[in-house]
């Protein structure tokens, strides 16, 4: 019988990739592209795979706004160096199925799995639906998403508003991400391990307080009440001498039951739940 934990979820390759440096991934090795506007050029195909991208918005990304004259012998040429390193490296059906000229524009053709973005945000939407009923497979979903990231959004991309808005939602996206994951090892009570990594993001992102909810909590569940409230007024201390306001009323409540040891806090569900051999 096999173990619903250990099942795989990537059943294909990640070729194309937005995380880092914007390329493609042939036998495990990235072929970074080279030249700016070439890598928004892939960039912005990638963020819009499977939908045309007219020529009209290629010229937004790749110039900003400031096409050249002869801005459609531009945006030809680099489509023919992209279609070339295609060919070049996954061959020509590939290339000829890929990636498509029509009237209006261009579409890149790709399966969600192959595009690291994409199958960043597959795994992430499987391990929401996990979270309240296998916190543990929700935990290592997370984990392989996050795994995904080897550097920064579409670095060396310089592009326009779709690739700058691609940048803030995978940024985001990440940011939730990880949450969820420290979220979900508290939910499995396995948060003694993740105490000082919360700690660590509380400190890089201190106006995000799901982080510092979810440190209280951790430091809570394993016995550290005194460090628990320690957060909280440190966090409070920070919002009131630098923004005048007093924090959420989530983590308010958070604050209260701690003081007065709601049971609600204890809680683990056993579904999903590892055994303590696990560790």
């Amino acid at each position: 019988m096999t173990d619903r934990h250990l099942s795989p979820v990537r059943t294909r390759t990640v070729i194309f990739k937005l995380f880092g440096s914007v390329g493609l991934v042939s036998d495990g090795r990235l072929l970074a592209i080279q030249g700016g506007r070439q890598r928004t050029l892939l960039a912005t195909l990638l963020i819009n795979s499977g939908k045309v991208v007219t020529k009209e918005q290629f010229f937004e990304e790749l110039w900003e706004g400031r096409a050249p004259t002869k801005a459609n012998n531009a945006l030809q040429a680099l489509i023919t160096r992209l279609r070339r390193l295609l060919r070049a490296t996954f061959g020509a059906e590939f290339a000829r199925e890929r990636l498509i000229t029509l009237p209006t524009g261009y579409v890149l053709h790709a399966d969600t799995d192959e595009i690291d973005a994409k199958l960043f945000e597959r795994l992430v939407f499987l391990a929401h639906n996990d979270l309240a009923t296998d916190p543990v497979r929700a935990r290592d979903l997370l984990t392989e998403a996050l795994d995904l990231w080897d550097g920064p959004v579409l670095e060396g991309v310089a592009g326009g508003p779709m690739c700058h808005s691609s940048v803030l939602h995978y940024e985001e996206s990440r940011l939730a991400a990880i949450e969820d994951r420290f979220h979900a090892c508290i939910v499995a009570g396995i948060q003694g391990g993740v105490i000082s990594e919360l700690k660590k993001m509380a400190m890089l992102y201190p106006w995000r307080e799901r982080l510092a909810e979810m440190l209280m909590i951790a430091l809570y569940r394993s016995g550290r009440q005194a460090d628990a409230l320690r957060e909280y007024n440190i966090v409070r201390r920070r919002l009131v001498d630098e923004l005048g306001m007093e924090p959420s009323a989530m983590l308010q409540e958070r604050l209260h039951a701690i003081l007065n040891h709601d049971p609600s806090l204890d809680l683990v569900p056993e579904v999903g739940r590892p055994s303590e051999a696990a560790g």
